[in-house]
């Protein structure tokens, strides 16, 4: 799935997540699959819990860490990409 800049995205609930060391460690128990996100990845795991854009996801991003605009985007829509591929993301739009 191609995802926009104005795809509405949120955790899909098929795992449980924890912080490990300022990482995130998620596990779906349906599968048997850990999945591990660093910092950067586990930010992003944090605003997923509420629905947002992936632009509104990316101009958080950029307000904390210094990544150009369209770098933060191409490796956002990358991860965001990965996690729908393994049915951890809820697309709308």
């Amino acid at each position: 799935m191609v995802l926009t800049l104005s795809s509405r995205v949120g955790r899909s609930g098929a795992a449980i997540s924890a912080q490990v060391d300022g990482q995130t460690v998620a596990l779906d128990v349906n599968k048997g699959v850990c999945y591990g996100l660093n910092a950067v990845g586990t930010r992003i795991w944090d605003l997923l819990a509420a629905p947002l854009t992936v632009g509104e996801i990316c101009a958080q991003l950029v307000s904390e860490y210094e990544v150009s605009l369209p770098e933060c985007q191409a490796q956002t829509q990358a991860l965001l990409e990965d996690l729908s591929r393994e049915g951890l993301l809820l697309v709308a739009g």
